[in-house]
């Protein structure tokens, strides 16, 4: 209610993770937002040049370089924090992401995700229903996402709820452990695929790994 919006980023400080459009695009929200502060976790060789930009878009006191933090200090951030932007772009070797460990993290959490359409992360990132996506390089757009989030209670509501249900129902450890397993089994023996169903993951991953040995 305050203004006082908490965004991060938590990834290595290189080309692919857009950093520098993450900058940007937090740039153009600050102007409705002062009082908003922007944390990136994470460490890198572009993080001087980084600094610079910030500090020559005029967000340099805002923007907090906190290094890579453990689990328990990054978690804590998470729970600080509002949104996770993350918008990730391909570089010139086109090497691209899958789905981002510190984005599902984030949204484990019920935050709401502003990021790119790149390799995996609409696989997670719902449009309209726990985020919003924008095309590659395109700061103005991810800020006034940013912004569209921050004007409206409701809508951040929905995508919290949306984000931690995300992650719950197709990203819970468990349950892709499983999906893994059966997939071991069924390349190995397909006639025991059914009989890794229903076991707990400790149990399915020991039956599989007996199966793939015999």
């Amino acid at each position: 209610a305050n203004g006082q919006w908490r965004i991060l980023q938590a990834c290595r400080l290189i080309d692919k993770k857009g950093v520098a459009t993450a900058i940007r695009a937090f740039a153009a929200f600050a102007l409705e937002f002062p009082q908003a502060e922007f944390s990136i976790a994470g460490k890198g060789s572009l993080q001087p040049e980084l600094e610079k930009l910030a500090e020559r878009l005029g967000v340099g006191r805002q923007i907090h370089f906190v290094g890579f933090l453990g689990e328990r200090d990054l978690r804590n951030l998470y729970g600080r924090s509002h949104i996770f932007l993350h918008p990730s772009e391909t570089p010139s070797d086109e090497n691209q992401e899958g789905v981002p460990n510190s984005m599902l993290e984030a949204m484990a959490t019920g935050m709401p995700v502003v990021a790119t359409r790149h390799g995996g992360i609409p696989e997670a990132v719902a449009e309209g229903v726990n985020g919003f996506l924008s095309n590659e390089r395109d700061p103005s757009n991810l800020g006034r996402d940013l912004t569209r989030i921050a004007r409206s209670p409701d809508l951040y509501r929905r995508f919290s709820v949306g984000a931690r249900e995300a992650v719950e129902r197709t990203f819970d450890q468990a349950a892709t452990i499983r999906a893994l397993e059966r997939v071991y089994v069924e390349v190995a023996h397909p006639q025991k695929t059914e009989r890794i169903a229903g076991r707990e993951p400790a149990q399915a991953l020991s039956f599989a790994e007996s199966a793939v040995a015999k």
